[in-house]
């Protein structure tokens, strides 16, 4: 009985560490959550990141809200924000990506508030 739990316990450390080599060279996008602070404006129906440049808002009606608001209320994403990148996160390894779904705070662009960390 003995030498059968060590077989599972040496087989179970094993696949343990194969996984965690693994997920160093699966990469995950990290996305934009759903509690992250956006910009409308109510003009053109978009939705920008808080590090817009001026020229998206300038003579419009703008306010923070959440992205899930914004979407509920059917804002679509600002052009010029997509092209630079802004609603992308962190291309991080699986390991990490894991690592956040149980809370734990890791490299990103996001908070768990919602904040814009960059």
């Amino acid at each position: 009985m003995k030498k059968k739990s060590q077989i599972i316990i040496v087989t179970f450390v094993t696949l343990i560490l194969i996984g965690f080599f693994l997920s160093i060279y699966i990469t995950v996008e990290e996305t934009i959550p759903g509690n992250a602070v956006v910009v409308i404006t109510q003009e053109d129906h978009l939705y920008h990141s808080i590090h817009f440049d001026y020229v998206c808002v300038a003579g419009k009606t703008a306010r923070t809200t959440t992205l899930k608001e914004a979407l509920k209320m059917g804002y679509k994403p600002d052009p010029h924000c997509q092209e630079l990148g802004y609603f992308k996160g962190n291309r991080r390894f699986l390991f990490y990506h894991l690592l956040s779904k149980l809370g734990i705070q890791v490299n990103s662009r996001w908070d768990k508030n919602g904040n814009w960390l960059w």
